[in-house]
């Protein structure tokens, strides 16, 4: 489940000093083999994961919720590895069209090697499932399910998902249903509660990705790839993303699921304003909240999750500045 272009639009705050740049630019290179993982995508991950667990309590009877807590952190680090295997895999197929547009620089630039590149991909996607393994056979198969949907069909050029419209959007979504599922079966195995209550995570995942087509619509186009926005333009993208929201916020009210509902609540304006300007200021900023205002939403339960947000926030934003010189991540919105 990803966005490509999600991790643009994720805050600006502060503005690092310039005096010990020379040394903070020698360290920023070191951390080139761990910010390839992009981590700003790992923010919609974790949210999604962390909500399937927290609807497993609130929904499951407590005679069905199983004491696997402890395994909830494991997990949620093996999940966040084999992501990082899947976001690495996109960049080095993309790596041509990514030297030409001037983004993801690690892997197009050469900054990193292809072929490390491709060893840090196949451990990342191993160690994971290992670890899956030991919690129990069918969080590996969900495990390997995910990667085939996020890794496998949406990155490489025999499938690439993630240039053909439909199926992009049905990669995002079924990757929401996936990662949810993971965060629900540390308390109960199930298959059909799981992905009745992902409903309303997916169609916002959905109202989100749809948009983010929006951004790369150009360069999407020079290079022949055909996605959602390249296929039905700007105004049909727009409504099709405030209907996936509406959805989102009618089946978290359906289901009595206020994880989700508030969020949804308060992103709707967003899209309702995106919809009405057809500005690409006002997409962005449709893409940026609902995953700000859902993030939130997980800290009311898990207080820790706040500085784990932060601290990956922070740590981003000092890389990108003394590594290439950029102001990201950032909350603007052109």
């Amino acid at each position: 489940m990803r966005n490509e272009s999600v991790e643009k639009f994720i805050p600006q705050i502060a503005i690092f000093p310039t005096k010990s740049r020379p040394f903070m630019v020698r360290l920023s290179k070191l951390f080139d083999y761990l910010f390839v993982l992009r981590p700003m995508l790992f923010f919609p991950v974790w949210t999604v994961y962390a909500a399937g667990f927290f609807a497993a309590k609130r929904f499951l009877p407590l005679q069905l919720q199983v004491d696997n807590s402890g395994w909830g952190l494991t997990i949620g680090i093996a999940l966040t590895l084999l992501m990082g295997s899947a976001f690495i895999l996109n960049q080095i197929v993309d790596a041509p069209t990514d030297r030409l547009n001037k983004k993801l620089f690690l892997i197009a630039d050469g900054h990193i090697p292809q072929r490390a590149a491709l060893l840090e991909t196949v451990i990342l996607g191993v160690l994971p499932l290992a670890i899956a393994a030991m919690y129990s056979l069918a969080m590996t198969v969900l495990f390997m399910a995910i990667y085939l949907i996020t890794g496998i069909l949406y990155s490489l050029p025999v499938f690439k998902w993630k240039d053909r419209p439909w199926l992009g959007l049905w990669a995002n979504a079924l990757g929401a249903f996936l990662i949810f599922t993971a965060g629900w079966w540390i308390k109960n195995i199930s298959l059909v509660e799981p992905l009745l209550h992902a409903v309303p995570y997916a169609a916002a995942v959905s109202a989100v990705y749809i948009l983010t087509t929006v951004i790369d619509q150009k360069g999407d186009e020079k290079f022949g790839k055909r996605t959602f926005a390249v296929c039905y333009g700007l105004q049909t993208v727009i409504w099709t993303g405030l209907v996936f929201e509406l959805v989102s916020l009618f089946s978290a009210w359906m289901l009595n699921d206020p994880l989700i509902f508030y969020p949804a609540l308060f992103a709707l304006p967003f899209f309702m304003i995106a919809t009405r300007r057809q500005s690409l200021p006002n997409v962005i900023r449709a893409i940026k909240f609902p995953i700000l205002f859902l993030s939130i939403a997980i800290c009311f339960f898990l207080p820790n999750y706040l500085v784990l947000l932060a601290v990956t926030y922070y740590v981003s934003k000092w890389y990108y500045y003394y590594r290439f010189g950029l102001h990201y991540p950032n909350l603007e919105a052109g």
